[in-house]
């Protein structure tokens, strides 16, 4: 007797068979939306759809929009590249952290167009450009032992190594229009009941240092002038020793950022006595104010050379 039954058992090349049709069948849909065609890529048995636009784009002489981001290194590249592919909808935002000095520029190229309707049109923000402010080697040096307790030697080699940087103090009386930051100087040494050294003085102070590494102390100050010095004497002599004026107050002249300007900073000198060493440190005065001002600098000169609207922020 025939029987037209299926085999129960399939052999391993007819199942192979099977499941190579199975996920190997496919077909592509042209989706229309908005007056576009765009391809999906159907698989079959539930899978997902896939677009293979990507595909289509490799095929293309040019991509059909602009996209990435490029890093400048200066603020004249950025903006030269700005102004390089800028349309009416770009837009530049900022962001300044003046505490670490980590300040940043981007320029949106193909951000959203509010002009053409109530609503505006929405762009894919896809092709940006971006500058990082690289803070400069003299401000990292500084800042690095800003307010930080320093011993003798460290203290010393530290400003002989940094003399350079020390500016000599402004002449307040030789000068006929005083400008704000002049002020502000003239009123710092007023409320501090101070005044300003040069780098001599700070260079006597640091040699003067390096030499007295291993000798006793005992600090002075004269209350008509606030004027502090240090009594150095050796164990082997008398009491005797040779003074050393301290200075209290010096300006250095750095810039914040890497060919950017030079900005003079105040900056103080404090010292006191741990058990029987003599430790240092100075502060400068009011960095936040220096690292803003440079940030501000910096958005003036790119809305003045490419006329474009800066938002201080985060693009969405």
């Amino acid at each position: 007797m025939t029987t037209d039954a299926k085999p129960l058992f399939q052999t391993e090349t007819e199942a192979a068979h099977k499941l190579t049709a199975k996920f190997g069948e496919h077909k592509v849909v042209n989706l229309e939306h908005d007056g576009h065609n765009v391809p999906i890529l159907i698989l079959p048995d539930g899978r997902n759809a896939a677009s293979i636009q990507h595909f289509i784009d490799e095929t293309r002489e040019h991509p059909k929009r602009r996209k990435g981001t490029s890093a400048m290194q200066d603020l004249d590249s950025f903006v030269a590249m700005t102004n390089r592919f800028k349309s009416d909808f770009s837009a530049v935002f900022g962001t300044c952290n003046a505490e670490s000095a980590d300040l940043s520029l981007t320029t949106v190229f193909d951000y959203h167009d509010p002009s053409e309707n109530k609503d505006g049109i929405p762009r894919f923000m896809d092709h940006k450009c971006i500058y990082r402010f690289p803070v400069s080697d003299e401000w990292k040096a500084w800042m690095s032992m800003n307010d930080k307790w320093l011993d003798q030697n460290q203290f010393a080699e530290f400003l002989e190594e940094h003399i350079i940087d020390v500016a000599a103090p402004p002449a307040f009386d030789s000068k006929p229009d005083m400008t704000e930051f002049d002020k502000h100087l003239l009123n710092l040494v007023s409320t501090l009941e101070s005044k300003f050294t040069g780098p001599s003085g700070i260079l006597e102070l640091s040699r003067g240092l390096i030499i007295r590494t291993e000798e006793k102390f005992e600090s002075r100050q004269k209350l008509a002038t606030g004027e502090l010095a240090i009594t150095f004497s050796n164990e082997h002599r008398d009491e005797q020793g040779g003074k050393l004026k301290v200075p209290d107050l010096f300006l250095i002249n750095i810039p914040v950022f890497k060919n950017g300007a030079n900005y003079l900073i105040p900056v103080r000198l404090r010292f006191r006595k741990d058990g029987a060493n003599l430790v240092w440190k100075f502060l400068l005065h009011r960095t936040e104010l220096i690292v803003n001002h440079a940030f501000e600098e910096g958005c003036a000169k790119v809305k003045a050379e490419t006329e474009l609207p800066l938002f201080i922020g985060y693009p969405e």
